[in-house]
């Protein structure tokens, strides 16, 4: 059915006319089919089969065209909202792992961080969730600002987050880790305070003979470590985590009151 919606659901004014002057000429066709099946001595002039398509069928048709664009447009929103994190506009968490799978599948490569904003209770508590909400919003905008076409982004816990960095080496993304790990400012309801949040990541090249699962797991073992660290700082998953890659933390800025 929704195929079928798609197909008959005009994508512009020019569609939709051109939509409905064809239901009205299969309208037509129908009537002189019928007058000459069933309608005996009746032999009405073209013009009279003409006008009555038009004038009965039309408003039917035009509603029906109608109707179905705003039944089309109400299942693409739905299906946004199924698809998206309503806060930051993110992929939620079963569309990042569904289109983490296509990359992984299609790429063979690149690297996979989770992250994780640090001591964010903090921020919901002291400042409420309104500022925690702000707080959310700006770490998905530095996200965004940070990703590049192929790769893959997605709020998938409360204060957590995910990347799929589609065809990069560890190389590449320890640098794209220092921009995206520089302490982020958010708002304080219109106060004066300065406030910055930071992230610890863990991260995981990708191992072709493994699974997205393994890989999710590996990457959380290594955002734990990150945490155990001291936070605010990126660890590359190893076969040990008691000898990790990479755990220099991350420089912050001076004269902004921290909420990490």
């Amino acid at each position: 059915m929704n195929a079928f919606l798609k197909l008959i659901s005009p994508r512009s004014t020019r569609d939709g006319i051109a939509l409905a002057v064809i239901f009205v000429l299969i309208l037509m066709a129908a009537n002189f089919v019928f007058f000459h099946a069933v309608g005996g001595d009746l032999n009405p002039p073209v013009t009279f089969i003409i006008l009555q398509s038009i004038v009965i069928g039309g408003p039917f048709v035009t509603m029906g065209v109608i109707i179905t664009t705003h039944q089309l447009g109400s299942l693409r929103r739905l299906s946004l909202l199924s698809r998206k994190d309503g806060l930051t506009g993110l992929n939620n968490r079963r569309t990042f792992i569904e289109l983490a799978q296509k990359r992984l599948e299609s790429m063979g490569r690149g690297v996979l961080v989770l992250l994780d904003a640090d001591h964010f209770k903090r921020v919901n508590d002291e400042y409420g969730h309104s500022v925690g909400d702000q707080c959310l919003e700006e770490i998905a905008h530095r996200l965004k600002w940070n990703l590049r076409v192929d790769d893959v982004a997605g709020r998938i816990g409360g204060e957590e987050f995910a990347v799929f960095f589609a065809g990069a080496t560890i190389e590449q993304v320890r640098v794209i880790g220092q921009r995206i790990g520089q302490p982020i400012p958010f708002r304080s309801n219109g106060q004066d305070d300065h406030l910055t949040i930071t992230l610890s990541m863990g991260a995981v090249e990708i191992d072709p003979l493994q699974t997205l699962d393994e890989h999710l797991i590996r990457a959380d073992d290594a955002l734990y470590a990150a945490k155990d660290a001291g936070r605010a700082c990126m660890i590359v998953w190893s076969a040990d985590l008691s000898k990790p890659v990479d755990h220099k933390p991350l420089a912050g800025r001076k004269g902004q009151q921290s909420a990490a």
